[in-house]
């Protein structure tokens, strides 16, 4: 009795200790990842820190600059400043931006009133945003000062270029990236800067200068809406780069939203997956027109299906989307599950399924895989028939085939392949035909 009781009290000792072991090592994980967290928070107090010792110094510099200096290098209001900068400061790398707009202030009328304000260069507004990679994803630090002239207003010529951008619901984009250039002006504008709150992008003192303005409008994580050059592939572009008038205000509107995914898969009448297969896919938006008046498109693409029928398209634009496929193919879209048009909206993975049925009456698809059902690419299919039909095609990635034309009659598959034995059948091809094939290794 004694000896059980010993037994007992020493397997309950054992399970004690390792209780114990457990919550030690639970608590000394949970103190770990806490001390972990404390680290990157003192890293990034330390890294904003000198952010803004960073964006302060900027703004100083630019302060003791004349006011004709204050401006950025390749920026619509130029001057000596450069847009970005890798700087760094205490260990840490830091991007700073810069960026320099007149204001068009509201106060004496704006370029947009009535009457207008014949001189939209009220001040300048310098923006100096620092930034640095973060593993807490912080947001950068952002410092604004407002510069004027000791003179007052000064005339400087040129117009005004106002952009507004939207997603395909009509709301305003803010935060938008709106990248100018011109090589016709001089000095040359290359500048990139954001929307406001409102989507909206004004920039008074815009050098004028005619159909030379190159506008390009994107975000992470969204399409791009852009200018085009008319050249002879283009001709006639629907959005032809801008013309800055003296004196005058130029509003164009631009159309960007979150990207998305489409994924299409392609089947045979009979559900069999049909690799190696190319189809063409068109959206609606279009660019233009070429020579003789056809329309040209944004996405305009042929893709070519992978082993398992699929096509997966990333990152596209939202919109209305075409598949067709080629007479070459030999083959005619039977249905499309949705149907077609399909409509892809902005941010989601859209699925679609495309049936093929064969062009002509009499067909064949031979299949060709090991016994372990792998396809095999670059083997030889040679296909005869009693009433002359000779025909060879090598195998694709998805190791098939496809004859057409083909008559209703007696017909001979031999496939052949280095390192399998040759496999050779005979039978009769009536309608469309689907021809299994397995090599086997020598």
């Amino acid at each position: 009795m004694e000896l059980y009781c010993s037994k007992k009290e020493k397997g309950g000792s054992l399970l004690e200790v390792i209780f114990t072991i457990a919550i030690l090592a639970a608590a000394v994980f949970s103190l770990y990842g806490l001390f972990n967290i404390s680290l990157k928070m003192v890293w990034e107090t330390k890294a904003r820190v000198g952010a803004t010792q960073l964006a302060n110094e900027k703004l100083e510099i630019a302060r003791n600059l004349s006011y004709s200096a204050v401006g950025t290098v390749g920026g619509v209001v130029g001057g000596f400043i450069p847009e970005n900068e890798t700087m760094e400061l205490n260990g840490i790398e830091y991007n700073v931006y810069t960026n320099v707009v007149y204001i068009d202030d509201p106060f004496d009328g704006t370029w947009n009133s009535d009457p207008v304000d014949p001189l939209t260069n009220d001040y300048k507004r310098l923006l100096v945003r620092v930034s640095w990679d973060s593993a807490l994803s912080s947001l950068p630090v952002d410092f604004y000062t407002d510069i004027a002239a000791k003179n007052g207003e000064e005339i400087i010529g040129g117009g005004t270029l106002a952009i507004v951008v939207f997603d395909a619901g009509g709301l305003p984009v803010d935060l938008a990236e709106v990248h100018i250039y011109n090589n016709q002006v001089s000095p040359a504008v290359d500048m990139h800067t954001f929307t406001n709150a409102q989507g909206q992008l004004v920039l008074p003192g815009t050098k004028a200068a005619e159909d030379s303005y190159q506008i390009t409008v994107t975000k992470a994580g969204y399409s791009t809406d852009k200018t085009y050059d008319a050249n002879e592939t283009l001709p006639s572009p629907s959005k032809p780069h801008l013309t800055i008038w003296e004196g005058r205000s130029t509003t164009d509107s631009y159309l960007i939203d979150k990207l998305s995914t489409l994924s299409v898969h392609v089947q045979d009448i009979n559900g069999v997956s049909l690799g190696d297969l190319t189809i063409h896919v068109r959206g609606d938006k279009k660019i233009g027109t070429d020579g003789e008046g056809n329309f040209i498109y944004k996405f305009d693409q042929d893709k070519t299906t992978n082993i398992d029928g699929n096509i997966v398209l990333f990152n596209i634009e939202w919109g209305t989307y075409t598949i067709t496929i080629a007479e070459t193919s030999g083959y005619n879209i039977s249905e499309t599950n949705p149907a077609q048009p399909i409509f892809l909206g902005p941010n989601i993975t859209e699925m679609i399924t495309v049936i093929l049925e064969p062009l002509a009456e009499h067909s064949l698809l031979t299949m060709v895989k090991t016994a372990e059902a792998s396809p095999i690419a670059g083997a030889t299919a040679h296909v005869t028939n009693t009433v002359g039909y000779d025909a060879t095609l090598i195998t694709g990635s998805a190791g098939q085939t496809f004859f057409t034309p083909l008559a209703f009659a007696t017909t001979t598959v031999t496939v052949t392949c280095d390192g399998y034995l040759d496999y050779e059948n005979e039978f009769i091809v009536n309608g469309y035909t689907t021809e299994p094939v397995v090599l086997v290794s020598e």
